[in-house]
């Protein structure tokens, strides 16, 4: 209890003092977010179409709260994935995926480039 209300106590003294309690900007969030999908991501096997389906949740997310300058990259991880999941387990359709992986190598390439640079989170290597 005496915890609980030392703890109150600083954050009132902090408010009252002048100081502001301020939640995460945009751009923090999405760098939280990013650090959680690297997490993830380090399972995806980038040449098979069907791995991509595990991390389509996340990349929605990122895509709905990413920067300007990778939104569009996010926008083509997400359609690959859903691609994938489409095909499911349909042999021809993901063969044909996977020779079309080029794309979404770029845009995954820009996107850990601005996570590094921006969030100074790493993202797992595609190989």
């Amino acid at each position: 209890m005496k915890r609980v209300l030392a703890i109150v106590a600083t954050v009132t003294a902090t408010v009252t003092a002048g100081g502001v309690l301020t939640a995460c900007t945009d751009e923090q969030a999405y760098c939280v977010d990013l650090a959680k999908y690297a997490a993830k991501a380090v399972d995806v096997d980038p040449q098979k179409p069907v791995d991509y389906v595990k991390i389509l949740d996340e990349a929605k997310k990122l895509q709905e709260s990413a920067p300007k300058d990778v939104k569009d990259d996010w926008g083509v991880v997400v359609t690959f994935a859903e691609k994938a999941k489409a095909a499911a387990s349909d042999r021809v359709e993901l063969a044909k995926l996977s020779k079309q992986t080029g794309a979404v190598m770029t845009a995954y390439k820009n996107i850990s480039s601005q996570a590094k640079d921006s969030c100074k989170v790493d993202l797992p290597a595609l190989n």
